[in-house]
């Protein structure tokens, strides 16, 4: 336990301070939850908020492969490298593979992957990002305690467009322009904060990830790791 609460200002759903006109009700269209969440123990975010991060860093290299492929696909991305590109000078309507190798190139600079060319092959390119991104996730702990840090790669990861930079392609634009396969599945035990059956478990994207059950019904995210394996038992235990 700790006695922090998350620096991204995330409230507790349905729990509020007796000043807030929501307080009493279930439900109330002025406040969803006012008493701040607790921050993850050795972090200065939720559990939630440490989870949507580090999973998305997780999709990167599985990200940047399925564009690759798209693009050799498509054609040799040579062929495009005087096509304009969307939002960097063209006139918007450039085609698909073009945003793809700007997707890319966007998500390679975000990691810090500076070694690949538009010829290097997809499964060359998802073994680089997944060097890099298990370099970033292996002191994840350190970020998630450290607020700039946290707040600076959220900042190029989770939201759909930068206001600053709106031609930018941050990991969630990439996503949602180019799903990913849905790999996820039901557990069938209730959720430990809600005690709804809703709790999805995401298998891991590359060996050495880890598995995260997460309620789609509130907040609750955790990890095979947390709490010394107690959810692994729980959550797979109960699935089928």
């Amino acid at each position: 336990m700790t006695d922090r609460s998350c620096i991204r200002g995330c409230g507790v759903r349905g729990e509020h301070y007796a000043s807030c006109p929501a307080y009493g009700h279930e439900t109330h269209e002025a406040c969803d939850g006012c008493v701040p969440r607790e921050a993850r123990d050795g972090a200065l975010v939720c559990h939630r908020c440490y989870g949507r991060l580090y999973r998305r860093l997780e999709l990167v290299p599985d990200l940047l492969e399925h564009l690759r492929t798209m693009v050799h696909n498509v054609g040799r991305a040579k062929e495009y490298t005087h096509v304009p590109r969307a939002g960097r000078g063209g006139n918007g309507n450039a085609p698909a593979s073009s945003d793809m190798l700007d997707a890319s190139r966007d998500l390679l600079t975000s990691i810090g992957v500076t070694d690949t060319t538009a010829s290097t092959t997809p499964e060359e390119t998802r073994q680089a990002a997944v060097g890099h991104v298990g370099a970033i996730l292996a002191g994840f702990d350190a970020i998630a305690n450290d607020a700039e840090a946290f707040t600076t790669w959220w900042a190029v990861v989770m939201p759909v467009e930068l206001p600053e930079y709106p031609e930018f392609w941050t990991v969630t634009r990439a996503l949602a322009r180019w799903p990913l396969e849905d790999r996820t599945r039901r557990a069938w035990h209730p959720c430990a904060e809600c005690d709804l059956l809703t709790v999805l478990i995401h298998p891991p994207r590359h060996p050495g990830a880890p598995v995260w059950y997460i309620c789609e019904s509130c907040a609750f995210q955790r990890n095979d790791s947390d709490d010394d394996g107690l959810w692994t038992e729980v959550y797979e235990g109960a699935s089928r």
